[in-house]
């Protein structure tokens, strides 16, 4: 039997088909960060990365019971990315299964809403998101800081 989820816990995500970014947000604030990659150099197919992406979240459900998750859709690109079909029809399937309630937000409006323009680098982002959550002098990947800002928006929202 699955315990229920924590009403109050989200799962921020910036997913992506080779790795994917997460943070845990409770109360509190954040409390954990993680990334979910392929652990082999060699290429692997979309949908075997994308499955094991679904695995690696099952898992972290089953740790942290979030009632909701908030993730960055792809953004930028004006022509079918079969690979990112794949990894968004996924997470829809995947937030079902498990009940959860999803917050989609693009990376613009989260950038936007961060560091107060859309088209904000990858370092101001980690920076502004450093200063709101007191995580000056952390080391994390752009993936997690990513996923601390896309918490953050929704957070805020």
């Amino acid at each position: 039997m699955t315990e229920p989820h924590d009403a109050t816990t989200l799962l921020a995500l910036d997913a992506g088909v080779r790795e994917t970014g997460w943070a845990i947000f409770r109360p509190e604030g954040a409390i954990e960060t993680g990334a979910i990659g392929t652990a082999t150099r060699r290429r692997v197919d979309a949908e075997s990365r994308v499955g094991q992406l679904v695995e690696s979240l099952d898992l972290l459900v089953a740790q942290w019971q979030p009632a909701s998750v908030a993730h960055s859709l792809p953004s930028g690109i004006h022509w079918p990315v079969p690979a990112l079909d794949l990894l968004q029809a996924s997470l829809v399937q995947w937030s079902q299964k498990h009940g959860l309630a999803v917050h989609a937000y693009t990376a613009q409006e989260v950038r936007a809403a961060i560091v107060g323009h859309t088209n904000a680098s990858r370092q101001q982002l980690a920076y502004a998101v450093m200063v709101r959550l007191g995580l000056i002098g952390q080391s994390k990947t752009t993936h997690e800081w990513e996923a601390l800002a896309v918490g953050c928006y929704h957070r805020d929202r």
